[in-house]
Formats: C-alpha cells, structure tokens, sequence
C-alpha cells in the first residue's frame, strides 16, 4: 500500500468512527455556540500539537513507533477534527429553522 493510500484510508477511517460517535452519543453535542466555539479552539490546538507529539513517540524507542505515533497520537487527533466539523454542521443546520436534528 502507498502512502497516499494509507493516508486516504486513514483520514476515511476517522471520519467514519467520528460519523459513529456522533449518532452514537446524540446528547454529548454542545448545542450552544459558545462552547462549540471552545471546542474548535481546542480543536486548532491539539492541531498544532501533532507533530510535536509525533516526533516524541516516535523517537521513544518503543517497537513499531511510526505506525505507534500514527495511531496515538494522529487517528484520535482526526477523529476530534471530524467531530468537532460535524457538530458545527449540525448545529448551523438546526439553527437555520429552528430545527433540533
């Protein structure tokens, strides 16, 4: 497998399991803007964060520490960034008609 392909699976991979988390757990959803916005925030911080992260396990020494730093550090990481972009969604869809998905 290539590197695009892995990243393109990767990237669909944790799209998909924050796709699930958001129908699985309706409730856990910030309706309100405010801390929506916190979550985004927090969001473009962790963002900035990767690679430091990254680096560190991957210089660790632990056995298989590229693939251990992908799926530590990188997956969660996307699966957050999905979520959050899914909750802005839903929220800016059912603040158009006052409609609670």
């Amino acid at each position: 497998m290539s590197i695009q392909a892995f990243l393109v699976c990767l990237a669909v991979g944790s799209a998909a399991v924050a796709m699930w988390f958001n129908v699985r757990f309706p409730k856990l959803m910030p309706w309100s803007l405010r801390r929506l916005l916190v979550h985004l925030i927090v969001a473009f911080m962790i963002v900035k964060s990767v690679s430091p992260a990254m680096s560190w396990v991957a210089q660790s020494g632990i056995p298989a520490a590229g693939l251990t730093s992908i799926f530590l550090v990188a997956f969660p990481v996307l699966v957050y960034e999905f979520l959050v972009g899914t909750w802005m969604i839903r929220l800016a869809q059912a603040s158009g008609f006052g409609f609670r998905a």
